[in-house]
């Protein structure tokens, strides 16, 4: 019996630390600086800074395209930069202003942790708020990749006209199970300490961070773009957020890992892309 007691405790134990180490590692993950910008690929740009809704200074990228007021806002993943999306940037640019901005605690922004989603649609709605009010615009489009696109499905305003997801996220408490998948029967513990830590430190709940609750809300064109073999996100998070929104379009990329939507076949990748803000935006 007292055998069985230490082996609880010592369990026990293991999950607590384990799991607040990897608690503290997510919200403070390794600062990624990608040594590239936008002249580097032959695109003029202004390097701007803002700030989010509740007071957090951002550095951002604004890639002028003289032929319209038309903008898409493109979004990093975790734990990327601005610059991890310059390739999707550079597309989109032939026929709109581009938009790029590091999240909070990611890049050249200033924040002392992320939240993975929730707080980062502050990041957001200041990244529109500083084109209405420096650049004049209101027809915004936007993209977001995996993190980006979780935030784009959470953030509601008036003037984004399209929504473009690639390996969005349906509810980060999926995220943080799936995590701790390789742990079989302590998964639901772990899942469940992690949350408690959210509250706990950050006063936030992870059951929140929802974007497939507020696809429901949404009532304008979104295109959910996804990696049939995404071992990060799983697909099934697509066919969620599709189903919680039936007017949505739904594209599953053929054997493309995650991250690898746009390699494939950048051909089609970047028609469909341009041709569905197009329908929204021009």
């Amino acid at each position: 019996m007292q055998i069985l007691l230490k082996l609880f405790l010592f369990i026990a134990l293991f999950l607590i630390i384990f799991s607040l180490f990897t608690f503290f590692i997510s919200i403070h993950p390794m600062k990624i600086i990608t040594n590239l910008e936008p002249s580097y690929l032959g695109l003029n740009f202004e390097e701007v800074s803002f700030k989010s809704i509740d007071g957090i200074k951002l550095s951002g990228w604004l890639i002028p395209n003289n032929k319209t007021k038309s903008t898409i806002i493109v979004m990093h993943g975790y734990p990327a930069d601005k610059a991890n999306l310059l390739g999707i940037a550079e597309f989109l640019a032939k026929d709109f202003n581009v938009f790029l901005f590091d999240f909070r605690s990611f890049g050249k922004s200033e924040g002392r942790y992320t939240t993975a989603g929730y707080l980062e649609k502050n990041d957001l709605l200041g990244a529109i708020k500083y084109l209405e009010e420096e650049e004049n615009i209101t027809k915004i489009g936007l993209y977001g990749f995996s993190l980006g696109g979780a935030v784009a499905l959470m953030t509601n305003h008036k003037n984004v006209k399209a929504i473009v997801t690639d390996s969005a996220y349906a509810k980060l408490s999926h995220m943080v199970e799936h995590m701790y998948r390789i742990f079989f029967v302590f998964k639901h513990p772990l899942a469940y300490l992690t949350k408690l830590y959210g509250i706990l430190f950050l006063r936030l709940n992870i059951d929140d961070a929802s974007p497939v609750d507020n696809i429901k809300n949404i009532r304008v064109p979104i295109l959910i773009v996804h990696a049939e073999k995404d071992s990060q996100i799983p697909v099934s998070e697509a066919y969620l957020l599709h189903n919680a929104n039936k007017k949505s379009e739904l594209w599953i990329v053929e054997n493309a890992e995650h991250g690898m939507t746009h390699s494939i076949n950048p051909e089609k990748y970047e028609k469909r892309v341009l041709e569905f803000f197009e329908g929204s935006l021009k």
